[in-house]
């Protein structure tokens, strides 16, 4: 599926939601017939599940494989997702064999969960799949336990912060308020940027494509000004970044005459001041005579 644009947005976007938190794969090649597994996830075990992700934290507190569609995934995609989780149990224990190590249990082994905007019922009923509401509420329904297997029907799921950031795999309307959501974070939410430079990429690839569909002119259309967000931040912290260049030179060229050469340590520690502090020292520094005044000033002010 990594040919398409939504399909190459939701992999990345997973793996930068999932790798803080242990080691993941996308495009995991396993043996046998060449397969690919979209995004396969091994929790560390030293990390604490992140309340933010939601559901999707709570679909990640094992070894998962997470098999993203962006239109409704038909029957015989089911049973390749499964098939795939099958080979990659048997391709697991086969390396265990080898190694000489204890056989993985069952609890161990990855679990599937299908990522679809819509399934029909009648899928469902076939698949034997049921919803958990006690544990998981709307929308994600369990096939037997022995098959390790859970569909995610993303556009069923509750408009809660808890489902957001599988909501933002959806499509139409569903996705459009997922994105209205992630926009409407605080700008110091940890998932806020990665998120909208992942949905920005996505607009540049699908402006290229020489046929857009309406639905995508429209995601387009609602990205455009995030985009824009973006790339007008990224230009102010440029131009931040160029005027403390600025200042750093003026002050490192006034420190030379006024006291001589700087050693690294206080060089390291003049480079990180902030614009304003560098403002401050370079007045300070008008008066120096020795690299002693200089120490001084950054012990007070650094």
């Amino acid at each position: 599926m990594t040919r398409f644009p939504h399909d190459q947005f939701a992999k990345d976007f997973l793996e930068s939601l999932l790798s803080p938190l242990g080691q993941v794969q996308t495009s995991l090649k396993i043996s046998g017939e060449v397969r690919e597994v979209d995004v396969y996830f091994i929790p560390d075990p030293k990390l604490s599940p992140v309340q933010e992700l939601g559901i999707l934290s709570k679909c990640a507190k094992s070894s998962v494989i997470f098999e993203p569609f962006r239109n409704s995934v038909k029957v015989p995609q089911i049973r390749a997702c499964m098939s795939k989780l099958y080979d990659l149990h048997s391709y697991l224990l086969r390396e265990a064999k080898r190694q000489s190590q204890p056989e993985p249990g069952d609890d161990v082994l990855p679990n599937l969960w299908i990522l679809t905007p819509t399934l029909s019922a009648q899928i469902l009923e076939g698949l034997g799949a049921e919803l958990e509401l006690d544990k998981w509420g709307e929308g994600v329904y369990l096939l037997s336990p022995t098959l390790k297997t859970g569909i995610i029907v993303i556009h069923q799921l509750p408009k809660t912060p808890t489902t957001l950031w599988v909501r933002l795999l959806g499509k139409g309307k569903v996705q459009e308020r997922a994105i209205q959501e992630v926009a409407a974070l605080p700008a110091e939410h940890p998932y806020r940027s990665n998120a909208l430079d992942l949905l920005g990429n996505l607009k540049v690839i699908l402006e290229a494509r020489e046929t857009i569909e309406p639905e995508e002119q429209e995601l387009i259309m609602q990205l455009s000004p995030l985009y824009l967000e973006k790339l007008q931040a990224a230009e102010q912290i440029g131009e931040q970044r160029g005027e403390i260049n600025g200042r750093q030179d003026f002050v490192l060229r006034l420190l030379n005459k006024r006291v001589g050469v700087v050693s690294a340590d206080l060089l390291a520690k003049v480079m990180k001041l902030s614009l304003e502090q560098l403002e401050n020292l370079y007045d300070a520094a008008l008066d120096f005579t020795k690299v002693s005044d200089l120490t001084a000033w950054l012990d007070l002010n650094g």
